[in-house]
């Protein structure tokens, strides 16, 4: 009996070993493709969001964009609610919409695609905070996937002098059925984060042909 019993102990280890070392793994390749583990902040953005609506639904003044704290010093705001929101609508639209980003260009800007996105996304913020009132209260990834698709479709054109048509017809379609069929969607957001992602296009491009040059 003791010997089964060790032998049952040494199969527990060795299938916890390898469920441990098949996480890795995954997480590993989740890392690896900046599209997917935008998708997981996105996605874990959104728990926290519902989490904090239902412990403290005032903490979503501190995590989310409102403008008169952001206004008042907790410029935070403007990186936090990239990812932080507590709409299901917005979290499902957005994580398909990266997915999609993924399928259409494969992850091509690498870690750039963090940049991109962290720079398109507090842009859009930016200009909410300029053009809509001090109490407006918005949140969500939109303007970093506007970013991205507006970087992957002007840096093609730029590279190949083709503009990208799959890229540009997503970001259209994107654009028009989010602005026109969702209430409250914040548009001025939107093209801040096509102006970002246009902004990282033309100076990536810039640098690397004069990299090519020298």
């Amino acid at each position: 009996m003791e010997h089964d019993s060790v032998g049952s102990i040494d199969n527990h280890c060795i299938r916890t070993n390898i469920s441990i070392m098949v996480n890795k793994v995954i997480i590993k390749k989740i890392i690896g493709i900046s599209t997917f583990f935008l998708m997981f902040l996105v996605t874990l953005g959104f728990m926290v969001g519902l989490l904090a609506t239902f412990i403290d639904s005032t903490s979503l003044y501190y995590l989310e964009q409102l403008n008169y704290l952001v206004i008042k010093g907790y410029y935070s705001e403007l990186f936090t609610s990239i990812f932080i929101t507590n709409s299901f609508v917005d979290f499902i639209f957005n994580f398909i919409s990266l997915y999609v980003i993924y399928l259409i260009f494969g992850s091509r800007a690498g870690k750039h695609e963090y940049g991109i996105f962290i720079l398109a996304g507090i842009l859009g913020n930016l200009l909410t905070v300029i053009f809509y009132s001090p109490f407006t209260l918005s949140s969500g990834a939109s303007g970093g996937i506007f970013g991205l698709l507006s970087y992957y479709t002007f840096y093609d054109f730029l590279k190949k002098d083709n503009l990208g048509v799959y890229g540009l017809v997503f970001l259209v379609s994107v654009f028009g059925v989010s602005d026109l069929i969702f209430p409250n969607v914040n548009v001025v957001a939107h093209i801040g984060g096509i102006l970002g992602g246009i902004m990282y296009a033309v100076v990536y491009y810039l640098i690397r042909s004069g990299r090519t040059i020298k």
